[in-house]
């Protein structure tokens, strides 16, 4: 089983010319190489694989992180001209204080902007007390391994999306974001609507939960990750119909979650969750360990 992972699917904007994402024509041209080399698995085949874990099937499943507008006005029309479905998983507290996520700032500024000034303006706002020093050698071993960024680029997405404590990571993104963006405006066209996310759902596709706030989850106690993941439910169940609990890890490396995530999953009997692991799922000792691989690779 082979699950592939994607978040940004545009064309290209002048306004962000640094931006990281996938065409439209590469995303169609990919699911068409998918479809001659693996075909793609339908639902009920993928979710019978998960509860029987001895017997995988084989195929393809497309999933879509972060809930955004591009989903909905640049695959869905894909997916509904080619009988497909998906896995869309959401952030939830947004909706409510129609602010941006953190990691989405961070995407928007070095989309927009020369990578070194930023990071030399971020390095100016910190001191050692806002880090979380006890993790960062575990998050060095395996964060954007997959990723070609410039070293600026990569010292600043490390450090605000990793070594920064989440207080100090929104303080001081919101502290650089006033000097390059209107917010409000950004989280307009950024995310998917309600009404948008139902239509995906009445497809076919399942909406799946992505915490409320994106966090690292190994960075949170028990009870913070059992929050995060609970709001994030009760907001979809409010209007979805949820057949499914699906989820996937924010940032998705082995290092962003931990027993206790795992622990939160179980008692919230979400049925599945995924991870990068950059490797085809052939055989389910967890399902809430089940790999993904990054669209980039292809």
């Amino acid at each position: 089983m082979l699950v592939v992972m994607y978040h940004y699917v545009r064309d290209f904007d002048p306004d962000v010319p640094n931006f990281k994402n996938l065409t439209v024509k590469d995303f169609r041209r990919q699911l068409s190489f998918l479809d001659t080399k693996y075909k793609f698995l339908t639902k009920e085949s993928f979710l019978e694989s998960v509860e029987k874990k001895s017997s995988i099937s084989d195929g393809v499943i497309l999933t879509f992180d972060d809930g955004f507008k591009d989903h909905y006005t640049n695959v869905l029309p894909i997916l509904d001209d080619l009988n497909l479905w998906g896995l869309f998983y959401v952030a939830s507290d947004h909706y409510s204080d129609k602010r941006c996520l953190n990691v989405h700032k961070i995407h928007h500024l070095l989309g927009k902007y020369n990578s070194t000034e930023l990071l030399n303006k971020g390095l100016q706002l910190v001191d050692s007390s806002m880090l979380n020093e006890d993790t960062i050698q575990d998050f060095d071993e395996e964060i954007y391994k997959d990723q070609k960024l410039s070293s600026s680029e990569y010292g600043f997405k490390r450090l605000f999306n990793y070594y920064l404590k989440d207080f100090y990571k929104t303080q001081l993104l919101n502290e650089l974001c006033k000097d390059y963006f209107d917010e409000h405006e950004l989280h307009s066209n950024l995310y998917l609507t309600k009404e948008e996310l139902v239509e995906i759902e009445d497809q076919g596709s399942i909406i799946g939960s992505h915490t409320a706030t994106h966090p690292v989850l190994s960075t949170l106690s028990y009870e913070n990750q059992h929050r995060e993941v609970r709001d994030s439910f009760s907001f979809l169940d409010s209007f979805l119909n949820m057949d499914v609990k699906s989820f996937c890890y924010p940032y998705g490396g082995k290092s962003s979650y931990n027993k206790n995530t795992l622990d939160v999953l179980k008692d919230l009997q979400v049925h599945h969750s995924f991870l990068v692991g950059n490797s085809l799922v052939t055989k389910i000792e967890s399902p809430y360990e089940l790999t993904r691989v990054d669209c980039n690779r292809f």
